[in-house]
């Protein structure tokens, strides 16, 4: 049975953006799009792709390179497009409470470490640098923040 990979690419900061892909001789556009920035956060605009051709040619990419684009969230397909263990991925994921993807800024990072089971207080929060240290410090990691 062959499996296939459905990948999600994602451009931070970014509404929508179409970028250009070097495959053999030709040249692919993919559009990037669904994003937002905004009081709420950041959501990065993404490609969701399961061709093997297209993640190669975004993976040997200088955008990829350099972290303007990274991969996001990946899902095992089995042949008849079936997403194969589905079951076993969501509880690695609630099992990992230090992992918080939805924090995509300051205030909401200095929340999660204030809240239960942390109680930081606010003298130790007063900017990026000390929350993230705090976070570092912690084990605590925030995925979405930059």
């Amino acid at each position: 049975m062959t499996m296939k990979k459905r990948i999600t690419y994602e451009i931070r900061g970014q509404v929508e953006r179409n970028c250009f892909f070097r495959v053999g001789k030709a040249l692919v556009r993919v559009e990037f799009s669904g994003g937002s920035v905004n009081s709420a956060g950041i959501t990065p605009a993404q490609y969701v792709t399961d061709n093997p051709l297209y993640q190669k040619a975004i993976e040997n990419s200088a955008d990829f390179r350099n972290g303007v684009i990274k991969q996001g969230a990946v899902v095992v397909l089995d042949s008849g497009g079936n997403i194969v263990d589905e079951g076993k991925e969501q509880c690695e994921a609630a099992s990992d409470e230090n992992l918080f993807p939805d924090v995509s800024n300051t205030q909401q990072a200095r929340a999660v470490l204030m809240a239960e089971p942390y109680r930081c207080p606010l003298s130790q929060l007063q900017n990026k640098h000390a929350v993230r240290e705090k976070a570092r410090e912690l084990g605590i990691s925030f995925p979405n923040w930059l």
